[in-house]
């Protein structure tokens, strides 16, 4: 146990890879902390006031890859506590704000246009994710990064569904082969191109795609056999949202997807700690409903996988931002666990979950306890420790221009540098915990024999 508590001198190790972003974990932790569900953020709140500007700058980027920023801009508010901030990061939460409820009415739009398209075709689909996680998810979608449209699709209806894509002027886009999903499309209307950080994070020209999905759980090249509820769409409901109206998953659906989804994420080494941060705002919804949590546990009990991975994220959820769960649900969730993603979670989740993106090969350690094969797991760890694909295009030429070729090839060629000093710094990382990590795991697993 001692080794693992020296994170601060691995850390600075790892720091002069370049990979990690130096900017003021507490400041970070505090951010989360003030998010926190137990309403105990007087502490916290006193915190936030004694970082500098120049701290707060350092931080600011995170903050808005990690979906949270808009979330703690309203829990300032809602708690009177905007003076504890410095009157630029104000400022700055501010325009973040206005620009992504301009982005959002563009959205809504084209949301509300894509879903009379698809009926009018008689596509058989259901809204993931986005639109979809309003109010149950999410109280405001003004308040959430949202930078594409996800739909489950009947696999009858994938082709319609792909026409009229194509008719509204999308086009399909190639995925990074060593995670291309089976059975997934993905269709942007505009080029590729990344966000910058700031407003422009927020801005309505950021490209947004569409993804369609044929299943709850698809294949990742993850060797991960998770055993989701099927026919989902003959499950779906209408909701109703801004004056629309949109097929959804069912209620238990949308909670089982959102922790798929997550744990897709884990599995590529980065998920937004926003997405915990929903399914905590869920689940500290219906704490008290019996009837719901009981028809649950009968949709997933005896699945593969299913209910480890509802106890991976809820326990993540929890450590972050105090989700709540009754004991009769932690009971088949949380605290049946295996030692090895319990042991994760307590050690490294925190660490893992705050870190920048492209996040943190950490989570192989998740990966390894879903793997019962050896064999298997040699191959697995061996891809994602040794990618030899091509990393994803993310940029493409906004127009034909000499001078716009070259920026994108510029751009692009930046990432996949910065791609390339991720797996190495993540190969150094993960050689470097592995041994601890066994023994670890070695002394949980004794123990539990011992009190068995």
């Amino acid at each position: 146990m001692a080794a693992w508590a020296i994170i601060p001198a691995r850390e600075r190790l790892f720091d002069l890879t370049g990979l990690t972003l130096r900017m003021n974990r507490p400041l970070i932790q505090c951010v989360v902390e003030s998010l926190g569900l137990s309403g105990e953020q007087r502490n916290t709140l006193a915190g936030l006031g004694t970082f500098h500007e120049r701290e707060w700058r350092r931080c600011l980027s995170w903050i808005d890859e990690s979906g949270l920023a808009l979330y703690f801009l309203k829990r300032m508010i809602d708690l009177d506590a905007l003076g504890s901030l410095p009157a630029t990061v104000r400022a700055r939460l501010q325009q973040a704000l206005a620009a992504n409820q301009c982005r959002l009415s563009v959205m809504k739009e084209e949301f509300a246009a894509l879903v009379r398209a698809f009926i009018d075709a008689d596509v058989d689909f259901a809204v993931l994710k986005g639109f979809a996680l309003i109010p149950e998810f999410c109280p405001d979608a003004a308040l959430r990064s949202q930078y594409d449209y996800d739909f489950l699709v009947h696999p009858d209806s994938a082709n319609a569904a792909r026409q009229v894509l194509q008719a509204r002027g999308f086009s399909a886009k190639v995925k990074s082969p060593g995670f291309a999903k089976e059975k997934e499309y993905l269709f942007a209307a505009q080029p590729l191109a990344l966000p910058s950080p700031g407003q422009n994070f927020y801005s309505v020209n950021i490209p947004r795609a569409v993804e369609l999905h044929e299943a709850l759980w698809e294949p990742n090249g993850d060797m991960i056999g998770v055993q989701a509820p099927e026919n989902a769409l003959g499950r779906k409901r209408l909701t109703n949202w801004g004056g629309l109206s949109f097929p959804v998953l069912s209620e238990h659906d949308a909670l089982v997807f959102q922790a798929l989804h997550a744990f897709q994420h884990i599995l590529c080494y980065w998920c937004r700690p926003s997405c915990f941060l929903e399914v905590a705002y869920f689940l500290a919804k219906r704490q008290y409903d019996a009837l719901f949590w009981e028809q649950l546990h009968l949709r997933v009990h005896g699945r593969r996988y299913l209910p480890q991975i509802l106890g991976l994220v809820f326990s993540l959820s929890a450590l972050l931002f105090e989700a709540p769960l009754a004991p009769e649900v932690a009971a088949w969730t949380t605290r049946a666990l295996p030692a090895s993603l319990s042991q994760w979670v307590q050690r490294r989740g925190e660490e893992w979950a705050l870190a920048t993106f492209p996040g943190s090969k950490l989570s192989l350690f998740v990966h390894r306890a879903f793997i019962e094969s050896t064999d298997v797991w040699k191959n697995v760890e061996r891809s994602r420790l040794f990618p030899i694909h091509r990393p994803a295009r993310v940029v493409e030429s906004a127009d034909q221009r000499l001078a716009s070729r070259w920026q994108a090839h510029w751009e692009q060629a930046c990432f996949a540098l910065s791609r390339l000093k991720f797996h190495v710094a993540g190969l150094l990382r993960y050689t470097w915990e592995l041994p601890t990590w066994r023994r670890t795991n070695q002394f949980c697993s004794g123990a539990r024999h011992e009190r068995t």
